[in-house]
Parts: structure tokens; C-alpha cells; sequence
């Protein structure tokens, strides 16, 4: 089980003393086809009745150090990190911006678009591409120094093009974004995720603000791409930070969809604006949209400011602009069903916390755009997620990326403490013969299933005092009553699924 957990934000749930609020969706519903799809517990989306258990949103374990950016074309603005596997290729790859920013300690340097490459995604390696020059050589990790002929590439943002209608000189996909004669977003192609060319002779959209990290990629569900790009309130770059949506057929022409929209009181605020968006569909779940938008908070000159780490450094950032002193940075977790809809959650997902340095400034706690699955180091505990944030940004010569872990699957789950809870499901139809749980449980925990009819009468062979208990921790835990696993008799019909559980965590359900 997760140590460090934090309730999930869901105005549906009378959380308080962890009683659920009764509904009548279980006899008057229409039932929800999940099908054979993973369902993770980050949302309410099916569940109709919580009693004693809470759905919780887990943050994730600090790890190691995964790069430093200390050459001469990296600096202290190293960031909108791009982190991709490529499983036929056998290769993790890393995207970033290398970039010195001008701060009253050092002088600023030109920014470029550079790479790290890995076998495993815990060890990296900067290799010597050749490809680009910088003070009189090319013995650098350089990918591009500039869009086309459109001057500086602010941000670039490479994906793996799963479109069926895609062709191998064509693999990858990039959108980068110009910020002199030619802002906008710039579409690149790649037969290998190192040599790119433009698809177009300028940009393809023009339409925001653009100045952060601006992602797209091919939506397996929507079967079209996908962009998400900065924008502002008031429009220019006046106003509170937010983030908008187009879309496309060929990455070429786009519809813009608007601001992306969230419950009140959820979502950007002036106080705590929305930086990079790293929203992208998870992949065990296509149908889930999973972001880690960094907050970008100034409380002005304050006597907190005084008291962060690193004062010395922030006071001489002052000297250039005061928010480079006053401005803190961390990250937090939102999910979507639909891509336009979201629900941020009610606490923070990577906090600064309680260190000395590399934490507190603002550009820190960005998380790199996603979640990759990695082995684990830990003893002979199974693959994990691993995620990536910055560090050390803005201070002297250089910046850091550090690693980060969560089990798969484990954003968020349905959360038992001492007392025995459990929830009920709404109803729901289902395709597949078992019935499949990435569930963990203390030694003294359980979890027990049972299905019931949609009017909730416990179904016979399924009811709770059949089924066999489940502790431990795995992945892919098959329920089973009376030794019996096989759910394939109710397979179309509309049940509803009730879990008793205690000291225990539920992350996601399948039916296999």
C-alpha cells in the first residue's frame, strides 16, 4: 500500500467521516458498457454508493537522479522535458529544450532542442548526434537550433504516430513552437525520432499564446490528433494562464475547440495558473486522458518568500524581473473522459517539499510529458511508472530531471482504512470471461466481490459469502467464488458489482 495519499476533490461524495451518499442510479440507470476496457479508480464515473472508503489520488515515490544538464548549451532552463518508449525500437527516448536563461547571476545562452537517450529509462546517455553547431562544433546532443526558417524553437514536443494511416518515414511526430517571424505551431516528421523535417513551410496554427510546452498526439479513441496549447484570459498574454484544445485530421489544418473545462473552483486560477498541461491518454486505459499540470503561484514579495530555499539566488533574479523571485512551481493531477471535460484533484500530486535546494523556484516540480512503464529496481517487484520532474531550475549553470515512481495503474484508487467499508458499483455490462483487479491489501486487509442484478439482488454463484478472499498485492488479481473464476454466463447482461474491503487499495478493474 501507498503511505503518502490525499483525498481526491469529487463534489458527487460526502466524504466527511468517510460515509458515501445513497443514489438511485443502481434500478434507474441505463447500464455503462465497459466492455473488455481497464477502468481506473480516478473518478466517480461508475461508481453509484461509498460507505467507510474514500478514492484517493497517490503521489508519487522520489528516485534518483535520471540527467544533468551542465554543458555549455544546457543551463538552468533546461525543461519542457519530452520522455517516449519506443518498444519496437527497444529505446526510451528524451526531448528538451537547452537553454540558459539570463538571471543577474549568469548571462543567458541560445536555446536549442536536445535529446538523452536510454535502454531502460533510469540510465541515460547523451549521445554526440552531429547534427547541429554550436560554438564552431557539432559534438553535442543538439537535435535543432531552429524551426525551419522561423528562428528559435521554443518548445518541441515529439510523439510516437500510432494513426494507421501513418507511414514509416513518417513515424514520429513533432509540434514545436516558433517565437520570432514566424510564431505559431511548426508540424515535424521523423522516420527515427532524431533527424526531422517540417511538414509545412511555416506554422500550421496560430491561434494562442504558445508560450509553454505544447503537446499533440493521435488520439486512439477520438481517431484524430489531439493539441493542447496555451492560451490566456484575457487574450495576448494578459490574464490567467489556461489551456485549449484543437483538433485535426493530418496535423495541418485545425478546429479550435476552446478552453478546456473544469467544475468550479477546479482548474486554473489567478493565484495558481496552469503552466505545461502534459495531458496525453494512458495507455492501459486509451480512453482516459491523465495530465500533470504544473501551478504557477506568486504571492509577491513576502516574508515567506524570504524564508525558501536558495534566497541569495532568487534576490539577484529579482534584479531582471521581481516574479523571477517571487514565482513557486509544482504539480498536480487531472483526468478527462471526453478530452475537453476535467477533474482536477483536491490536493497537490509532486509538492516541493523539504529540502534545502532545487526545489522551490519557479520552473522546479514540472513534470516531463508522460508516464513511461519501466522495470523496477527494487528487488524482483514487477514493471512501474516512471515519471520525471525538473530540478535545480533557475540558479546557476544547470538544471536536473529526477525520477519518480508510481505502481501502473496507481494515480488513484478506492481506499479502505481500519474499519470495514465497501462501494457499489452503477450498473454496468461487461464482454470477457474473468474478472481481473490491480489491488493491494495490508496482511491484516481484504477485498470480497460480489455481483449482483440491477436491482441489487446478489446474483447466486456470485454473492459475497462465495467469494473466495483476496489479500496480498498484485497487478492482475483474479477473483474467483468457490473457487470458481469464470464470469462468462453474465457476460452482456446488466450487474452491478459490490466491494467489501478493509485496510486495502482497489487501483483499476478489467474484464479479461
Amino acid at each position: 500500500m501507498i503511505a503518502h495519499s490525499s483525498a481526491l476533490f469529487l463534489t458527487v461524495f460526502c466524504l466527511l467521516c468517510g460515509v458515501g451518499m445513497r443514489s438511485s442510479h443502481a434500478q434507474s440507470a441505463v447500464p455503462i458498457d465497459l466492455g473488455s476496457r481497464r477502468e481506473l479508480f480516478i473518478d466517480d464515473y461508475f461508481i453509484d454508493e461509498m460507505k467507510h472508503v474514500q478514492l484517493l489520488v497517490h503521489q508519487p515515490a522520489r528516485k534518483e537522479i535520471a540527467v544533468v544538464c551542465d554543458k555549455p548549451w544546457e543551463g538552468n532552463g533546461c525543461g519542457y522535458f519530452t520522455v517516449l518508449h519506443d518498444r519496437r525500437e527497444s529505446v526510451y527516448r528524451m526531448y528538451y529544450h537547452a537553454w540558459q536563461i539570463p538571471t543577474g547571476i549568469e548571462p543567458g545562452g541560445p536555446l536549442t532542442i536536445a535529446y538523452f537517450e536510454s535502454q531502460d529509462g533510469i540510465q541515460w546517455e547523451r549521445p554526440n548526434l552531429g547534427l547541429c553547431e554550436f560554438n564552431g562544433s557539432k559534438d553535442n546532443n543538439i537535435i535543432l537550433d531552429k524551426l525551419g526558417d522561423g528562428g528559435r524553437c521554443h518548445d518541441f514536443s515529439p510523439f510516437i504516430d500510432t494513426n494507421p494511416a501513418s507511414t514509416p518515414d513518417a513515424r514520429y511526430k513533432a509540434v514545436g513552437a516558433g517565437f520570432e517571424n514566424k510564431k505559431g505551431i511548426w508540424v515535424y516528421q521523423s522516420p527515427d525520432g532524431i533527424h526531422w523535417a517540417p511538414m509545412a513551410p511555416g506554422p500550421v496554427f496560430e491561434q494562442g499564446a504558445f508560450d509553454t510546452q505544447n503537446i499533440a498526439f493521435w488520439s486512439p479513441t477520438e481517431q484524430q490528433y489531439i493539441l493542447y496549447y496555451r492560451v490566456f484570459s484575457e487574450g495576448g498574454y494578459s490574464g490567467t494562464r489556461l489551456i485549449n484544445r484543437a483538433i485535426s485530421d493530418d496535423l495541418l489544418h485545425w478546429t479550435d475547440e476552446g478552453t478546456i473545462a473544469f467544475p468550479e473552483g477546479e482548474g486554473p486560477q489567478p493565484l495558481a495558473q496552469y503552466y505545461v498541461n502534459q495531458i496525453k491518454p494512458y495507455e492501459r486505459a486509451p480512453h482516459l486522458s491523465i495530465g500533470f499540470p504544473a501551478r504557477y503561484v506568486d504571492h509577491g514579495l513576502t516574508e515567506s518568500a524570504r524564508l525558501l530555499p536558495e534566497w541569495n539566488l532568487r534576490e539577484k533574479r529579482m534584479t531582471v524581473t521581481p516574479r523571477y523571485g517571487t514565482a513557486i512551481t509544482d504539480s498536480i493531477f487531472i483526468t478527462s473522459r471526453d478530452g475537453m471535460n476535467f477533474r482536477q484533484s483536491n490536493d497537490v500530486f509532486l509538492q516541493p517539499g523539504l529540502r534545502t535546494q532545487h526545489n522551490w523556484s519557479y520552473g522546479d516540480n514540472y513534470i516531463a510529458w508522460h508516464v513511461v512503464e519501466t522495470e523496477s529496481t527494487d528487488d524482483d517487484s514487477p514493471r512501474e511508472l516512471s515519471l520525471y520532474a525538473t530540478e535545480s531550475y533557475f540558479t546557476g549553470r544547470q538544471s536536473r530531471l529526477r525520477r519518480y515512481t508510481l505502481r501502473i495503474d496507481g494515480f488513484g484508487s478506492i481506499h479502505a482504512k481500519l474499519q470495514t467499508g465497501e462501494f457499489t458499483t452503477k450498473p454496468i455490462r461487461f464482454s470477457g470471461q474473468e474478472l481481473s483487479f490491480n489491488v493491494a491489501t495490508s496482511a491484516a486487509g481484504f477485498v470480497q466481490v460480489e455481483i449482483r442484478e440491477q436491482d441489487g439482488s446478489p446474483i447466486s454463484g456470485f454473492t459475497l459469502d462465495e467469494c473466495d478472499i483476496i489479500y496480498g498485492d498484485s497487478l492482475d488479481r483474479r477473483i474467483s467464488w468457490n473457487g470458481n473464476r469464470s464470469v462468462d454466463s453474465l457476460t452482456g447482461r446488466p450487474v452491478v458489482l459490490r466491494l467489501v474491503m478493509r485496510e486495502a487499495d482497489v487501483y483499476s478493474l478489467k474484464f479479461e
